[in-house]
């Protein structure tokens, strides 16, 4: 418990350096090495929670570790991420949401009947990554779709200046949703090799929801290569895309978990 509180803190603590830094006029970043180091200790102090997560009968992963280690996830591969492009600006959205993920796992605990077999933990840890690159790919929509606001009302203050440029913003948001959508491909394959029945009753809303995701993911990804798709449909598309797959993932864990339990 005191390591989650700990870690909250910490990602707080580097979000609100960052958000410091990118509205205040500064050129350089005189808290870097400082946010490189809160970040570190965040990520390592959150990652010493997961110790309960496992079990002799399987992980046990319901709805608040499950949120809690894709938050994880997304702050790590923010975190590399960072160390060689520009993408900073990323953990003014990130990290908070990682602190919220925090406290609500320790808000409403799992029970420890949620027990995720052995057997199809390989599945959940690939479907969980894919969830969290297109994460970061949502998040960079996001920045892009402000920098994009702001660029053609021709209303440029500190924030937007210190964004890379626009066709580098693009570019990063299809890198990042390029991959995670080739995980979730290899997801999606493994679910129909490791799970008897995909479409049983209490899978098949989360597998419908999946699928129209990964078309949506599909679609964008061709329309990129094929026609250079840019600017607010493939922004739209992005976000439309992953809300579906987070009802799927999260909505249904929500319902079968806490409402029907």
């Amino acid at each position: 418990m005191l390591l989650s509180y700990l870690a909250i803190a910490l990602y707080l603590a580097v979000a609100l350096l960052l958000m410091r830094y990118f509205v205040k006029n500064e050129t350089q970043h005189q808290h870097q090495k400082t946010i490189f180091l809160l970040i570190s200790f965040a990520i390592i102090a959150q990652a010493l929670t997961f110790n309960h997560f496992w079990s002799d009968k399987g992980v046990v992963f319901g709805l608040a570790n499950s949120a809690s280690f894709v938050a994880w996830l997304i702050a790590v591969l923010l975190f590399l991420s960072s160390l060689s492009k520009p993408v900073h600006a990323l953990g003014i959205l990130v990290y908070p949401l990682v602190a919220f993920t925090l406290v609500f796992s320790i808000t409403f605990p799992d029970t420890t009947n949620k027990v995720i077999p052995l057997n199809i933990t390989s599945h959940v840890f690939l479907s969980i990554t894919a969830y969290a690159l297109l994460a970061l790919a949502v998040c960079q929509s996001v920045l892009l779709k402000i920098q994009e606001k702001h660029l053609h009302a021709r209303k440029v203050n500190g924030f937007i200046n210190k964004l890379p440029a626009l066709q580098t913003m693009e570019a990063l948001l299809f890198q990042s949703l390029r991959i995670g959508f080739y995980l979730l491909t290899l997801s999606l394959l493994s679910g129909f090799i490791f799970i008897q029945d995909i479409f049983a009753q209490h899978l098949i809303h989360k597998t419908t929801l999946s699928i129209i995701a990964w078309i949506i993911f599909a679609t964008l990804v061709f329309g990129r290569k094929t026609f250079g798709w840019r600017g607010k449909q493939a922004i739209t598309a992005t976000q439309i895309g992953f809300g579906i797959l987070v009802i799927a993932y999260f909505g249904s864990k929500l319902v079968l978990e806490r409402l029907l339990n």
